[in-house]
């Protein structure tokens, strides 16, 4: 067989949860040939994996790295850290399928999230998009969710109003059509217009359409601070009655006045699951989250886009609404001090100084006070700041890390100042939560990151070391692995991971993308 390499005398921990085995490991055609012991095949590359550990690719349930396959396909902060599958369209925002009329308003919509290429996305079905990728050869591989937002932009643009019954049945013939397509289900961003406009009336029917064809519907629910209960039971109805699979993007309580909640709906958890519904959840290791400034702001005054919002804040009373609304949001977040600002684009002004500093410290340098200094900022810069967001318990941290339930994320987005979660989200896990803190066995934490992630998304050519499976493999040096940068220097690799391949072409080696 061609390009066959063979990994000897390598602790194997192969994605199921089971207990690590020493062995040989031979990859041939993109797939792995053979396990054993002392295996001996002739012509091909021997690579010795004395003292270190073999692991199936590590799969990315929620990532932003739609546009990187074409800015920089080499993706070297995810396969350095052992990524070999990204799950992009998270959020209600997917970069397919989109219509001409859509294009350029889903463009602006996704900068925060993805970044901007050379100009307006030209695909249109999901289809399509993902035969780009493929022609892109990025380093890792790609799945792709349906963006609720997207969809519904595609049937009424960013109206803010109940979807008729057949802008309903529009909505379910598109995701149908783009779930044969490959699509692997549906995601929610119940923070983010147009996706947050959504009744659940309506997700409930076009959850139908996914359930149809055994997707999995991803939810950023509508609230993650003071009615974080109650917008996970909203989710919960939707998954009963649409018969969907349900995953929570990254569970946690924002603001210390909501610190613990997480416990609650992990024991409510345990109880769906006894009542056998497939339910979980993701999460990255770390106390701080990234996403747009503009989810400081309420939904509503996003209505039929950016334009209208800057309009809106043309008109007195209407500002003075958006403003003592904004202030509400920015108490539950905790306040300016615990938002940092990540990425700024190209303004009108320059705000090229603000990336690094805390709200709080911009507004003092505008000479403003907190709010109206966001609003200034988001019409100065279509909205389109990136920011940290400080605003997590550690305990509620290793709480849901901890549990049964759930997997491992990035939501990686690149930026000026990033989260450093897009560089070293399973270093981190892997160094200092299970390794140095003892959260979990290694081989559970495995199955968080491969076959869990794998068996949730039905990508059954992946996520397990067996012989027939995609050759998706990363080799550890487990006692150094870890994540080296931080808030302040986010753009590092981290420790520890030696080699990636993906479906048995080596990828990554020792810093190197190849």
């Amino acid at each position: 067989m061609d390009n066959q390499t063979l990994i000897r005398n390598v602790k194997i921990y192969d994605g199921t949860g089971g207990r690590p085995f020493y062995g040989d490991v031979l990859m041939g055609s993109g797939l792995i040939q053979k396990i054993g012991r002392f295996l001996n095949e002739d012509r091909c590359s021997v690579v010795d994996g004395t003292g270190k550990i073999l692991t199936p690719g590590f799969i990315n349930c929620h990532s932003h790295s739609e546009l990187q396959p074409f800015l920089d396909p080499r993706m070297l902060q995810v396969i350095g850290q052992g990524i070999t599958t990204e799950v992009v369209g998270q959020d209600g925002l997917s970069v397919a399928p989109i219509d001409d009329a859509h294009a350029a308003e889903l463009t602006e919509n996704m900068i925060c999230l993805c970044g901007k290429g050379e100009r307006d996305f030209w695909w249109r079905s999901h289809k399509d998009y993902m035969r780009l990728v493929e022609d892109a050869d990025p380093a890792c591989r790609f799945v792709g969710l349906l963006g609720s937002g997207t969809i519904r932009m595609n049937v009424m643009g960013s109206e803010n109003r109940p979807a008729t019954p057949n802008e309903i049945r529009q909505m379910c013939d598109l995701i149908e059509k783009s779930m044969e397509e490959g699509a692997r289900g549906i995601s929610f961003g119940l923070i983010y217009p147009p996706s947050s406009y959504a009744s659940t009336k309506e997700m409930i029917e076009v959850c139908k359409a996914v359930a149809k064809h055994d997707g999995i519907i991803m939810v950023h629910t509508r609230n993650e601070m003071d009615l974080l209960l109650e917008s996970f039971e909203e989710m919960v109805h939707v998954m009963k009655e649409s018969g969907a699979r349900l995953e929570i993007s990254h569970l946690k309580s924002l603001g210390p006045t909501n610190w613990g909640k997480v416990r609650k709906i992990l024991t409510r958890m345990d109880e769906l699951q006894k009542e056998g519904y497939d339910i979980g959840f993701d999460q990255y290791p770390w106390n701080a989250g990234s996403t747009g400034l503009k989810v400081t702001v309420p939904g509503w005054a996003y209505s039929g886009g950016v334009d209208l919002f800057e309009k809106r804040l043309q008109d007195p009373e209407t500002y003075n609404k958006i403003a003592a609304e904004t202030a509400d949001i920015l108490r539950e977040r905790g306040g300016g001090a615990r938002i940092q600002v990540a990425a700024v684009p190209e303004s009108t002004d320059d705000f090229s100084w603000m990336p690094g500093l805390r709200i709080n410290a911009v507004a003092d340098k505008l000479g403003m006070e907190e709010v109206p200094a966001i609003l200034y900022i988001l019409s100065k810069t279509r909205s389109s700041v990136l920011c940290v967001y400080h605003s997590i318990s550690e305990d509620d941290v290793q709480a849901v890390m901890s549990s049964p339930y759930h997997v491992v994320c990035t939501d990686g987005i690149i930026g000026d100042v990033p989260h450093p979660r897009a560089y070293s989200t399973y270093p981190r896990f892997l160094g200092h939560y299970v390794r140095d803190l003892g959260i979990m066995p290694l081989e559970t934490a495995i199955n968080h990151i491969t076959g869990e992630p794998a068996r949730r998304l039905r990508l059954w050519d992946r996520g397990l070391i067996r012989e027939g499976m995609s050759a998706d493999l990363v080799l550890i040096n487990y006692d150094q692995i870890i994540d080296t940068n931080s808030y302040i220097d986010p753009i590092k690799l981290p420790a520890g991971i030696c080699k990636v391949w993906v479906k048995g072409r080596l990828r990554y080696e020792d810093g190197t993308v190849l």
